[in-house]
């Protein structure tokens, strides 16, 4: 007897729920951006709602990114309070959601397609064990910077499209409508977060149109709404601000931001393409084995039931776009291929669904028994498992003492961006170099009076 899909489904979502939410040692920021975005906030939190068409940093203007995120680290930080564990805790809250969307995904795409000898429900589990054996998945899951609520965006952009492939018994119209406005939705939601990348949504449509499986005429209707709606959302925002005496945001965020990485590179460019080989197996080492493996399913198709071809094409077409589509031609490092975590996860699941059948029920036990056992990585030593940095960190968020406006001589090994906005947003305080007269001294383990 087998077990029944919904359970596994069941199992492999809550063991993703304990990996996601249970972690070792403190809450920390994180991520050479997690203070500087956690400070933007902070900023925000700290006006009337009324004036956050201007987001600044270090009480300058600050536009190098769309508002969405920012504005949502506002609220977290105004409901909260400026803790750590706030901002990481809403990380967690979107990398909850990008789970519950890739299964939904995922089973979209066996349902519209049809799989012989396969559910739904299975591509689904397996798609969320796919993004738990993601060491790039697990980072991002814990780091309050952009690349998560990117990752949403565009989970739900994949998940548009598995409504919008044609089917083996017709489509309702509406339906159809539903899956166009939705990818409309996740188009406009990701470029306010982050701007081009999430373009790649329209390059994977365009493969699935290629492949004949999106009416052209459908397909050119969602992306021409999304798009539409991209340009009229900019202009009416860039409106607004003008009208209450503010600069606009979304021309020169294009110009001297989106502009400037494409023509020249920014954060260590490297004009090597193999520079990126290590970090993407480092950072998505399964999903490059999964795509080898996928390769060869595809050429023995038609032995292997369990194969969903549209979850092989078109997670690894997400997956690819973002690595190859903005990592390499803008020389960016290595977490900007973070992105395509969701069409990783998908590709990983449709490889990992090929296992027999009658493994389901004892994957799903063994779900269920780690995700009942994860509360005991608590445990577990963490010291030894942080970095220098980490560890000045977590010095650095459990002190007390300074004030606003307070200066901190920094004397710690921390790169200055990092522990600058850190001190901005932990106390509104400004950071001086070590040998300045200052109200406070951080030595990278205690912050005293000189």
């Amino acid at each position: 007897m087998r077990l029944p899909p919904r359970l596994f489904l069941a199992a492999a979502l809550l063991l993703g729920l304990s990996v996601v939410w249970v972690r070792p040692g403190p809450t920390l920021l994180i991520g050479g951006d997690a203070g500087c975005y956690a400070r933007v906030g902070r900023e925000l939190a700290e006006r009337e709602l009324s004036q956050w068409l201007e987001l600044t940093l270090a009480h300058e203007p600050f536009l190098e990114h769309p508002p969405l995120a920012l504005w949502l680290n506002g609220l977290t930080v105004r409901w909260f309070g400026p803790s750590p564990a706030a901002l990481v805790g809403l990380t967690r809250v979107y990398a909850t959601l990008t789970l519950l969307v890739l299964a939904a995904a995922a089973s979209r795409l066996v349902s519209r397609r049809g799989v012989a000898g396969l559910e739904g429900a299975t591509l689904g589990g397996f798609t969320v064990l796919g993004a738990l054996t993601l060491p790039g998945f697990l980072y991002e899951s814990q780091v309050a910077m952009l690349e998560a609520p990117l990752a949403l965006a565009l989970a739900v952009g994949l998940w548009a499209i598995a409504g919008l492939l044609s089917g083996a018994t017709p489509t309702p119209e509406r339906s159809v409508l539903g899956a166009a406005a939705l990818f409309a939705a996740a188009l406009v939601a990701g470029f306010w977060v982050k701007g081009p990348p999430v373009l790649v949504l329209v390059g994977v449509l365009v493969v699935a149109v290629a492949l004949r499986w999106v009416r052209p005429s459908v397909a050119l209707a969602a992306a021409a709404a999304g798009l539409s709606l991209i340009v009229l959302s900019a202009l009416a925002f860039d409106g607004l601000r003008e009208s209450r005496g503010l600069g606009p945001f979304f021309s020169t965020y294009l110009s001297k931001q989106v502009l400037a990485s494409v023509t020249e590179g920014r954060h260590h460019p490297d004009r090597n393409p193999f520079f990126y080989v290590g970090p993407t197996l480092s950072w998505y080492g399964p999903a490059v084995g999964a795509l080898v493996l996928a390769g060869v399913a595809l050429r023995f198709r038609s032995r292997l039931e369990r194969l969903s071809v549209e979850a092989v094409v078109l997670g690894a077409s997400l997956w690819l776009g973002v690595v190859v589509g903005f990592s390499l031609p803008v020389q960016k490092y290595q977490w900007y291929v973070h992105p395509g975590l969701v069409g990783a996860s998908l590709l990983v699941g449709a490889v990992l669904a090929l296992l027999p059948a009658k493994l389901e029920r004892f994957i799903a036990a063994g779900c269920v028994l780690l995700a009942l056992a994860w509360p005991l990585v608590r445990l577990v030593p963490w010291e030894a498992r942080l970095s220098e940095t980490q560890r000045q960190i977590a010095a650095l968020q459990s002190a007390v003492g300074p004030a606003r406006g307070d200066s901190i001589a920094d004397c710690s090994t921390m790169d200055p961006w990092v522990s600058g906005h850190l001190f901005g947003f932990l106390w509104d305080a400004t950071r001086d170099e070590c040998a300045t007269p200052a109200g406070w001294r951080f030595d990278g383990r205690t912050l005293s009076r000189p």
